[in-house]
């Protein structure tokens, strides 16, 4: 009778550690400063309540603008939108970089078991660049035949598998970029599993290189982990990974400062590169929206984006020894 009052209490200790570690606390805060707040509340769904649009309310900081709520999640992709209300027609409709083109935002929890306070998010908008977990991935085309009519997306559990709503613009002819931003801490690793797709649809998905000779490769599907915010993923289409030259066009040897005052952008370089062959600027779906092919020395450049929306955009560089893509937000 011991032995099995025993074994009981032991299976029990062994049930709750595992549902302690299996699920940990996630705090969202959305800021409603440019919304009349609805007399029904602000609330939350998703994936982390069955997108039940009245369930889980969000409760106002203080006097602030900022509301939260806290919410028990499993390790993995989750998927949200808010409300200004608790009925569909209330919800938001946030878009890239923190949502692709259904609105849908995504969080991942990871197996640490640590609890998370996410970013601050406008209703209707993303938490601005520098804050929370961002990552870039690229994808050389340069070995298909075309290039589909509906562009290059990306598809994987952060778009629950969807092969539409997450396009990667153009960003210098053979290689198309996407920078997500998550409202997880920049030191919070992330684990992305995915694949690209020429096109929008199941049919046009890449089969990349075996995990044989492919490390970031399982199955048909690329699995990496992102350690740090900030960082690049460089993949080939049906291939592996590429490197950028760094030896003769060091990216990291110049900078660049934006002035949202004069809403132009100024690069300052350490030595000298030579001459730009081509400066060209393009918008997030890929498309050129202006270009400078005068040889100028990269200490005395400057773009002026005073004629153009805010956003975000593409910065290519060309010269004789290499080119460099760098991204930049005009507000």
């Amino acid at each position: 009778m011991k032995k099995k009052y025993f074994l009981n209490l032991v299976a029990l200790a062994l049930l709750f550690s595992y549902q302690a570690f299996s699920q940990v606390d996630v705090t969202f805060r959305v800021d409603m400063s440019a919304e009349s707040v609805s007399a029904d509340g602000v609330h939350i769904t998703g994936t982390i309540n069955d997108w039940n649009t009245s369930s889980t309310t969000l409760t106002q900081e203080g006097s602030t603008d900022i509301y939260s709520v806290t919410v028990q999640l499993d390790q993995g992709w989750h998927r949200y939108k808010f409300l200004n209300g608790n009925a569909w027609g209330t919800d938001e409709s946030a878009g890239y970089p923190c949502a692709p083109s259904n609105g849908d935002r995504f969080l991942y929890v990871n197996d640490s078991g640590m609890s998370i306070t996410l970013e601050s998010v406008p209703f209707n908008g993303c938490n601005s660049s520098g804050t929370g977990f961002e990552v870039t991935f690229n994808v050389d085309m340069s070995s298909e035949a075309s290039i589909s009519g509906d562009g290059v997306h990306m598809a994987g559990w952060h778009t629950d598998w969807n092969p539409s709503v997450l396009s990667l613009p153009d960003v210098n002819g053979d290689i198309h970029s996407a920078t997500l931003r998550l409202p997880t801490p920049s030191d919070y690793p992330i684990t992305f599993e995915y694949k690209y797709l020429n096109g929008n649809g199941w049919g046009t998905e890449e089969t990349p290189e075996s995990e044989s000779t492919c490390s970031t490769v399982t199955g048909t599907n690329r699995i990496v982990t992102v350690n740090n915010s900030g960082d690049n993923i460089y993949n080939v289409f049906n291939g592996c990974d590429y490197s950028l030259n760094t030896e003769e066009f060091n990216e990291n040897a110049f900078e660049f400062v934006y002035n949202p005052n004069q809403r132009v952008l100024n690069f300052y370089g350490e030595g000298s590169h030579g001459s730009m062959d081509n400066v060209s600027v393009f918008d997030v779906k890929g498309q050129l929206v202006k270009s400078v092919p005068s040889s100028k020395d990269i200490t005395s450049l400057s773009i002026d984006f005073q004629t153009y929306s805010d956003g975000l955009y593409f910065v290519r560089l060309t010269s004789n020894s290499g080119q460099v893509v760098k991204k930049i937000l005009v507000y």
